[in-house]
């Protein structure tokens, strides 16, 4: 017995200080939330265009929130196949029951899927964390991949499109390459099939870039029905901003809004104009915030009521066989 319960110390996923230093950047992430709104209801900021959008353009922005978080879970899938194999319905149920929890203090999506694949899937956790970093590895290549095509690109899609094809290929030979390395092999004992397997490492590469279009595609959305003319390379710089703000270890609510309200003069500069700079900013992040928000709220309460009781039985499960050992 008190083997299990060093075990289920060592597996602990915060600390008490680093869970208090979670909870409170969740609380100043609602008060930045909260300057975020007043900000867009200041300097003459006008919701007309909200409240009078075109129903395809809200569908738009929430349908494509939801589309994005599909394909994230789709990738997270795809990218352990090699290492272990994981029903892909039962991975997509998790990772929308996490995208939902990432709205509470101390991230608690992510502490959900880690003691979920953990064990319910038992999935060890030194694989978990092999796997995340594959995750991360995908989408910097992919977000470096892109942005470096964008600024280089004269804004024909064609051009755009050709150098992010060029640079993920490039990036893909070089992980792959990587992977097999045989000093790699050794430190990372078969973990690195994540990206050494080519199916898996296509699948990350070409489901991440899926992902940032996807978000990509909602920016326009919400611009859209701001009647804000940003242009296609401002809407993707903005996405890949909006992309990796939302991995802010301190929390997903208010952060992004209000880095994104701040950044949003700055790296699309000449795309706003008049005294409403600022609220203008403010109601596009939290618009194409809402978009995500109201796709992930519903879906992942859905989620979260098939996946919480298995998660609470594997938990069980593993407690009794602990005690027995």
């Amino acid at each position: 017995m008190s083997s299990g319960h060093t075990s289920d110390s060592k597996n602990k996923m915060l600390s008490g200080r680093q869970m208090t230093f979670q909870v409170i950047g969740f609380l100043i992430g609602i008060g930045l939330l909260y300057l975020c709104i007043q900000t867009a209801w200041s300097s003459s900021g006008d919701w007309s265009a909200i409240t009078e959008a075109e129903p395809r353009l809200i569908v738009g922005l929430i349908g494509f929130g939801l589309v994005s978080t599909i394909i994230d879970g789709f990738v997270f899938w795809a990218v352990l196949r090699p290492y272990q194999k994981l029903k892909p319905m039962q991975v997509q149920c998790v990772n929308m029951t996490a995208a939902f929890l990432n709205y509470a203090p101390i991230r608690l999506g992510t502490i959900f899927r880690v003691t979920y694949h953990a064990r319910v899937d038992h999935v060890k956790l030194i694989a978990i964390v092999g796997w995340f970093a594959a995750i991360i590895v995908t989408t910097l290549a992919c977000v470096g991949s892109v942005v470096a095509a964008t600024l280089l690109s004269s804004g024909s899609m064609l051009f755009l499109s050709l150098l992010t094809a060029l640079f993920l290929l490039v990036s893909g030979i070089i992980l792959w390459f990587a992977a097999q390395i045989g000093a790699v092999q050794r430190f990372c004992k078969g973990k690195e099939k994540m990206l050494g397997d080519s199916q898996a490492l296509i699948a990350g590469l070409v489901g991440r870039l899926l992902v940032l279009a996807s978000n990509t595609v909602r920016m326009g959305f919400a611009a859209e029905i701001l009647d804000i003319d940003l242009g296609i390379r401002n809407v993707i710089i903005l996405s890949v901003a909006a992309l990796m703000l939302s991995f802010n270890p301190l929390g997903r609510v208010g952060w992004r809004e209000w880095t994104l309200m701040m950044l949003t003069p700055y790296l699309a500069a000449g795309a706003f104009e008049g005294e409403s700079v600022e609220a203008m900013a403010a109601q596009l992040a939290l618009v194409e915030s809402a978009g995500e928000f109201l796709a992930i709220i519903p879906f992942g309460i859905l989620a979260a009521a098939w996946s919480l009781p298995r998660l609470i039985r594997g938990r069980r499960e593993h407690k009794a066989s602990a005690a027995i050992g």
